[in-house]
């Protein structure tokens, strides 16, 4: 199962390495489609809607290929389809290809995920945070990448283009040895959810994996447009914030599988969503550049640990539902991602970003009130 670890560690850092790509560069991609602020939160919900729509197209794909299929043909697709956001020149150009990239990342993340499920219970312990640590390094190294480029000026089209083309040859290689047991019909979580969606405890964690998703996805598509923009900084310092988000979220979930292990997975997700909505709130109380780039960071090493240990959790629900919890979760969770866009350009559209910025600060304060739910995921002996 090592060589299977490794392997599914590779999917979800290539996963990210899309977002890592395409999040530092909204200032660009909505300066090259002469959008306004309101306007690319439209095109993020449409991206968002994308993401919705793969989790619920994926089950014939994974009962025809598998994971491993899915998996291999997919990631080439996802790199590739950066080339939309490239040549996007207007609204409804920018919203089309979001929505293709969003589909084709939807549907990869309920297959990377019902893979690591597997791996992971074969492990017998807490991995599948380290397993997401992955998604935020290789999210981290293509930021630093889309960093550079705005700081060079690199035209959209060609840095989107190199990344398509790396993404695409190094899938092939990277995802060599996928588990083969996740493709058992008895292993693999089920995506069809009619009646599990409401059930009490799926509804829960479904909510928890709803306000962590807002809150990254506030992060991964707000933080350089609101250090640009609300704080006049220049492109360069702008990109550094969803940098210091992708460092704190990385750095975090490297370590917290060793913490869930001794104290449980309750007391993690309770202390780190705290943690991130307390690092956000100095991030927007303080209108100064550093402060919010470290506010990004105290939020994305807060959020880390919550999505895997939810995964993790719905993954391993005993009885009848376990089968179902983990696709519904991220079904629910995903809502958090479609809403969220929209719903904070629309509020900023009205009182501003900052102001608008405040909604994940509370949904993170209300996953830390939930965090009990999390009891079924490895370790929740302890929680």
């Amino acid at each position: 199962m090592r060589r299977a670890r490794a392997s599914v560690i590779g999917a979800f850092a290539l996963h990210a390495a899309v977002a890592g790509t395409l999040g530092p560069r909204l200032p660009a991609v909505k300066e090259q489609a002469e959008i306004t602020d309101g306007e690319l939160g439209v095109a993020l919900a449409v991206f968002a809607v994308g993401l919705f729509v793969g989790t619920r197209i994926v089950s014939p794909l994974l009962d025809r290929l598998g994971t491993r299929g899915v998996l291999r043909g997919g990631m080439p697709l996802l790199g590739v389809s950066l080339l939309g956001p490239a040549f996007a020149e207007s609204l409804p150009s920018l919203a089309a290809a979001l929505f293709v990239v969003g589909a084709l990342s939807g549907i990869l993340d309920v297959a990377m995920n019902s893979n690591a499920v597997v791996v992971e219970r074969s492990y017998g312990r807490p991995i599948m945070s380290s397993i997401h640590g992955t998604w935020s390094a290789g999210m981290l190294v293509a930021s630093g990448g889309a960093a550079a480029a705005a700081a060079l000026d690199v035209s959209l089209r060609l840095h989107f283009g190199l990344a398509a083309l790396a993404i695409a040859l190094v899938s092939a290689p990277a995802l060599g040895h996928l588990a083969a047991a996740a493709d058992a019909p008895q292993q693999l979580p089920a995506v069809r959810t009619r009646g599990y969606l409401l059930a009490r405890p799926v509804l829960l964690l479904g909510i928890i994996g709803f306000c962590s998703f807002l809150g990254e996805g506030a992060a991964i598509d707000w933080s350089a447009v609101y250090v640009d923009e609300s704080l006049d900084a220049s492109r360069g310092a702008a990109a550094l914030a969803f940098v210091a988000f992708s460092v704190g979220i990385t750095a975090s979930r490297f370590l917290v599988d060793r913490i869930a292990a001794r104290l449980g997975p309750v007391p993690v997700v309770r202390w780190g969503a705290t943690l991130a909505a307390a690092g956000l709130a100095l991030g927007l109380a303080v209108p100064e550049t550093g402060v919010a780039i470290a506010g990004f960071a105290l939020l994305g090493a807060g959020l880390a640990p919550v999505v895997p240990t939810v995964f993790s959790a719905a993954g391993n629900m005993r009885a009848r539902s376990g089968r179902s919890a983990l696709a519904a979760v991220v079904t629910i969770s995903y809502l958090g991602s479609i809403l969220g866009p929209a719903l904070i350009g629309f509020v900023t559209s009205l009182v501003g970003l900052r102001a608008a910025l405040g909604i994940p600060v509370l949904l993170a304060l209300l996953a830390a009130r939930l965090a009990a739910q999390v009891a079924s995921a490895p370790g929740g002996r302890h929680g």
